[in-house]
């Protein structure tokens, strides 16, 4: 049983009405004798998003301009407002980092694990997670975390080869 190719174009018949071959013939024109002319139609539909994206890069230069007009309408106080509104959110975002920053140095302390390995949003998540870690090497290695009073001391003499 011979098997035909179907080249899909949107412009021809949609639904194949002889059956066969979608309505189209294999040689690549529409099925009515008309040659397609690719190039003209490749030129048009660039003419066409040339104009669409000139379209959308006035629309930027519009609301640029329309923002800058909102900007300048605006009183001392109500700049002075908006600035601080954003370094409040600033302050605030860094406050919290610093405060996960601490309860994971603390729950590092505790638990005796790499400070990034420790994930939470509070502390008595982050000292679950930590714990569920700690039972999950327990569990495959057999024996316990090392317990390290002060991870972030420095030894009191220099190690050695011998011990």
């Amino acid at each position: 049983m011979p098997r035909h190719l179907r080249f899909v174009d949107a412009g021809a018949d949609p639904g194949g009405a002889d059956g066969r071959n979608g309505g189209q013939s294999g040689t690549g024109d529409t099925g009515d004798g008309d040659d397609v002319d690719w190039k003209a139609r490749f030129e048009a539909e660039r003419s066409h998003a040339r104009e669409w994206e000139k379209r959308a890069k006035d629309n930027k230069a519009a609301a640029d301009e329309l923002q800058q007009l909102k900007e300048s309408q605006m009183s001392e106080a109500q700049k002075a407002e908006a600035r601080t509104a954003k370094l409040q959110k600033e302050l605030d975002q860094l406050k919290a980092e610093k405060q996960a920053s601490e309860w994971r140095a603390q729950v590092a302390g505790e638990t005796g694990l790499p400070v990034d390995l420790i994930v939470g949003d509070s502390l008595e998540s982050m000292q679950e997670h930590a714990k569920a870690i700690g039972e999950y090497v327990a569990s495959k290695t057999g024996r316990q975390l090392p317990r390290v009073p002060d991870p972030g001391r420095q030894p009191n003499r220099a190690p050695s080869d011998l011990e």
